[in-house]
């Protein structure tokens, strides 16, 4: 029995439609036209059979196979078909038995011994036998699905679970990307395990039956925020709950960083997300007994977010052990208008028997979990039992505002909430004051059919330890939405969320699972951002306490591409918390003995708060990240004023850095050298002349002159200005700019490919046929200093550059390095998919491009990377629209006006986006036979279509047609 399917032993391939190609759940017999979803597993199979050479056919009883396949976006993968309008044509029985399957052999011209045939079904698999086929594969997703009709599992060759455990080893030579195995096959079984309980919406992620097996995930993905404040979904009811947690952005608390052997300028403090009051607890009793999904039977449940309205809902209906039943509605969300207030509206209705029932609305301080998290530090520290203390409380009837300070931080926040409700049946019997809660007491008898509501309010304020009006300030916010009332409340709420997806929604046509996980990265982008001002972007946005609530280069390289496009004010006022923080940027250079200015690796407060400095303050790179995002800013809004006022300062000052740290080197023939620091690469640290950092910095120097000159011929007062606050020279602008035309690229011309650093050749291969799947993330497993002796890249570094830079490579180099790196990339961190489609894509490697983007879309959806339980991947969320738009759209932005050569995915039918470029609201729309370019919104726009020059204006859409669809060439050949 072979191990694999080759051309050696077969000629052709023989596959059946449902549950084998497609989820039988999605069956479109009934539903002409329908959109259907194929097992991602199988289609990559079916592709690396293609690609070596065998033929393939689809036999299934279904009369409308082919509109199916196109349906799918499958139908170039399959010579033939032989469905059931094609049997009653030909006289042979719609049944499954031989007669089918032997048509499609004789149509692909290929005997019955030399083809294999995959089955769902005990009857498929036994006419794949009864037809004398070499190789009768039998799928068996549910481990029930071959054995209903009672046939013997042993006719078939081979039962497997999924038809991606076919796929080559990921060390063979195939058209692949990455050295692993498929990770989008793991993160498709999840999908298609969960499709049941989680069914496919493109506005809501919907769980339609109670899962405890998925607490810990569902709260990360039921989260609601709004950039400033974030709540988990945890369940109103208090239980099951994993970290039930309410978190503010920049609100924090600080301890000390301690080294067994420390060293001059290792960071001091420690910085960690301090989660607040926590105000979502309405608790349930039904005759003083406790009502929730763990007490009660629960006998209907629907959880949805509602990402078209910014909403998050939960109905649920419990049965007494009595038989009494009670339907729970509940609704919450947190305001994009007040950015400090949240609403949840609980809705209780007897259906049986009038009940007496209490509510106990809580707001509760978590203590923090007893767990640690000593070896994976993308979780956070436990804080301490008395990081936050009480320093105060406010009571009026239903209304309690409570104060704490942090111990060490300086800071003080007022937690407050407020009730409204329903006054014929409940009566407010008590409010209680405990050291860590706070209970508001209603008790009512509701009669049977009639629904009873409460809606409560929950407001946060926080600042300084000096502020002394924090519970004026929440008062005023509960005060102006209990006089608004809930209803106005939430519909303003929703013209903000709608404002949002009127200027950013991607719409991908052909793929529901594709167009909701698109849909859900861009709203988490929007929950960790569109409120933030005065504050960054935590890594996790407000979702959970991963990575400890910090602030990283993420911001600037894979989230504010989206926002500079769609959402310009909230790009500049994140932007602006840089700019805020150049002051501690000053300090940090002075302490680690550099000019200018040094922003943090990883920050609240403005303080370095990496205790790993091989990993973190080495990774210089990200004073370059700050000003590349800078400068993409202004060139694609046309904002001088935030450059003059601001930008020019903040390069002025990242130059001096980058001038300071490098050195012109003797030994590299005068070249601009820079030594011992850390890439993206985290795998790879303190090398000397990283490329990534080496072509960044010179690109920071550039930026750094362009400004300076174009300040001293164009506004000599704003240059004096400039001149005044930082004692600039001229002779140091004349150093940027010979650094930057003299910057040292590592090159090797033996291997033909620039290197990742100067040594990188030197270390050691990294066994990856050798380590076994669960070994990955390599870092939770290997000592550092294992890693770092061998060739192994936790992400993309000599990569991303090609993205971020590609003018400075060929397209041939940019070829060399992409085939060169991407076999090492372990895809350990979640920022490395989105910038490898982008890659691939460069270089028509599409197949490839889509596999990583789907991977992109799919880290928070499919939990790969297995921490989705500490938050969203806010980054990777960005990414993914990265992703679509580089690599499909094919979008430029550096070049002087926008470029775009786009090409459909195989799982679209259909993308269309809009871009803000200078004002100017640009749609495209890319549909498989033609692209077209309008003007939404503002004045004309000149921009290149696969090199053709155009110009288009409202009201005169530009269009190009042409063959815009990936698609899989015939066999033996790649696949385009």
């Amino acid at each position: 029995m072979p191990a694999s399917v080759t051309k050696r032993d077969f000629d052709a391939v023989l596959f059946g439609l449902d549950g084998v190609l497609i989820s039988r759940m999605q069956g479109t017999a009934d539903r002409p036209g329908a959109e259907v979803e194929a097992f991602p597993g199988s289609i990559a199979w079916v592709r690396e059979l293609r690609e070596a050479g065998l033929r393939t056919a689809v036999v299934t009883d279904h009369t409308d196979c082919a509109d199916v396949l196109a349906g799918a976006g499958l139908t170039n993968l399959f010579d033939t078909g032989v469905d059931g309008r094609t049997a009653r044509e030909t006289g042979l029985s719609g049944e499954p038995g031989p007669g089918m399957l032997l048509e499609a052999a004789r149509r692909l011209g290929v005997a019955p011994r030399r083809t294999v045939v995959v089955e769902d079904t005990a009857a498929g698999v036994a006419a794949g036998r009864a037809g004398g086929f070499g190789l009768v594969v039998g799928v068996d997703r549910d481990g029930a699905a071959l054995a209903g009709d009672g046939a013997d599992l042993g006719v078939a060759d081979l039962v497997v679970a999924d038809l991606g455990v076919f796929l080559v080893a990921a060390t063979d030579n195939v058209h692949r990307a990455g050295p692993r195995e498929h990770r989008l096959l793991a993160a498709s079984r999840r999908l298609v395990a969960a499709a049941e309980d989680y069914p496919t919406d493109p506005w809501r992620i919907v769980e339609h039956v109670y899962n405890p097996g998925y607490i810990e995930q569902t709260e990360t993905l039921f989260a609601v925020a709004n950039g400033f404040l974030g709540i988990r979904g945890a369940f109103e009811e208090g239980k099951p709950s994993f970290r039930p947690a309410t978190l503010l952005n920049g609100f924090h608390e600080t301890w000390p960083i301690t080294y067994p052997e420390n060293a001059h300028g290792f960071a001091t403090t420690g910085q960690t997300i301090a989660p607040v009051p926590d105000g979502t607890a309405l608790r349930l009793y039904v005759d003083d007994a406790p009502v929730t999904c763990e007490t009660t039977e629960v006998r209907e449940f629907e959880r949805a977010l509602d990402m078209r309205h910014g909403v998050l809902t939960r109905t649920v209906v419990y049965q007494l052990a009595d038989g009494r039943r009670f339907r729970l509605v509940t609704t919450r969300f947190v305001s994009l208008v007040q950015r400090h207030l949240a609403g949840i509206r609980f809705e209780l209705t007897a259906l049986d028997a009038p009940a007496r029932v209490v509510i106990s609305s809580e707001m509760v301080l978590h203590r923090p979990p007893t767990e640690t998290a000593a070896f994976d530090p993308r979780q956070t520290r436990a804080l301490d039992d008395q990081a936050l203390l009480p320093d105060g409380d406010h009571t009026d009837g239903v209304r309690v505002i409570r104060t704490y300070r942090t111990a060490r931080s300086a800071l003080r926040v007022a937690a407050g909430m407020d009730h409204e409700f329903d006054t014929e049946v409940l009566t407010h019997v008590r409010t209680r004051l405990e050291d860590d809660r706070v209970l508001v007491v209603f008790e009512g008898e509701v009669p049977a059919g009639r629904p009873v509501t409460l809606t409560k309010w929950l407001a946060y304020h926080y600042g300084p330890a000096t502020d002394t009006d924090l519970d004026v300030r929440a008062a005023v916010t509960l005060h102006r939405a209990r006089s608004t009332g809930y209803p106005a409340t939430l519909a303003d709420h929703q013209d903000q969320v709608r404002a949002f997806w009127d200027r950013s929604d991607v719409i991908w046509e052909g793929a529901p699972v594709a167009q909701q996980a698109v849909r859900f990265s861009l709203f988490s982008v929007m929950q960790a951002t569109l409120r933030s001002e005065g504050h960054g972007m935590p890594a996790k946005g407000l979702t959970g306490t991963g990575y400890e609530g910090h602030y990283f280069w993420d911001t600037e390289v894979y989230v504010l591409p989206f926002l500079v496009h769609t959402c310009p004010e909230v790009a500049r006022s994140l932007l602006m918390h840089r700019v805020r923080m150049l002051p501690d940027a000053r300090r940090r250079a002075r302490e680690v003995g550099c000019a200018g200015a040094l922003f943090p690796w990883r920050t609240i407060g403005g303080d370095e708060a990496s205790a790993y400095y091989a990993a973190g303050t080495a990774q210089y790179h990200i004073d370059a990240d700050i000003a590349y995002a800078l400068d993409q800013y202004v060139r694609v809004t046309g904002d001088t004023d935030l450059l003059v006022r601001h930008g020019a300062e903040l390069l002025v000052e990242t130059a001096r850095m980058w001038a300071h740290l490098g050195f012109f080197s003797e030994r590299r023939d005068g070249r601009f050298v820079i030594h011992k620091v850390t890439g993206p690469d985290e795998y790879t640290t303190v090398v000397d002349n990283n490329l990534f950092t080496n072509v960044m910095a010179a690109e920071n120097l550039r930026l750094a002159a362009d400004v300076v000159d174009r300040l001293r011929v164009e506004s000599p007062p704003d240059h004096r200005r400039l001149v005044d606050r930082t004692g600039l020279g001229d002779e140091e602008v004349r150093v940027w700019r010979r650094a930057a035309d003299e910057i040292y690229i590592p090159y090797d011309e033996k291997a033909g490919v620039h290197l990742q650093d100067d040594g990188f050749l030197d270390q050691a291969p990294w066994d990856f046929a050798g380590t076994p799947r669960d070994r990955y993330p390599l870092l939770l497993h290997y000592h550092p200093l294992v890693i770092y002796r061998h060739r192994v890249i936790k992400q993309a570094d000599v990569v991303l550059a090609t993205v971020l830079l590609p003018e400075r490579f060929t397209a041939d180099q940019r070829r060399r390095i992409f085939e060169h790196y991407d076999p090492l990339t372990t895809g350990d961190s979640s920022l490395s998919e989105c910038i490898q489609a982008i890659a691939a894509a460069d270089m028509g490697m599409y197949r490839t491009a889509e596999e990583y983007l789907i991977d992109a879309a799919a880290v928070d959806m499919a939990d790969t990377a297995g921490n989705l339980r500490d938050g969203v991947h806010i980054a990777s969320a960005g990414g993914t629209w990265m992703a679509l738009v580089y690599a499909f759209a094919g979008y430029r932005w550096r070049p002087p006006v926008p470029e775009f050569s786009p090409m459909l995915p195989t799982r679209a039918r259909r993308v269309r986006f809009p871009l803000r470029i200078r004002g100017s609201v640009l749609e495209v729309d890319i549909a498989e036979q033609r692209v077209t370019y309008s003007i939404r919104d503002g004045e004309p726009l000149t921009a290149r279509h696969h090199g053709q020059q155009f110009t288009v204006a409202a009201g005169s859409p530009v269009s190009f047609p042409g063959r815009y669809h990936t698609h899989d060439a015939g066999p033996g050949s790649s696949p385009r």
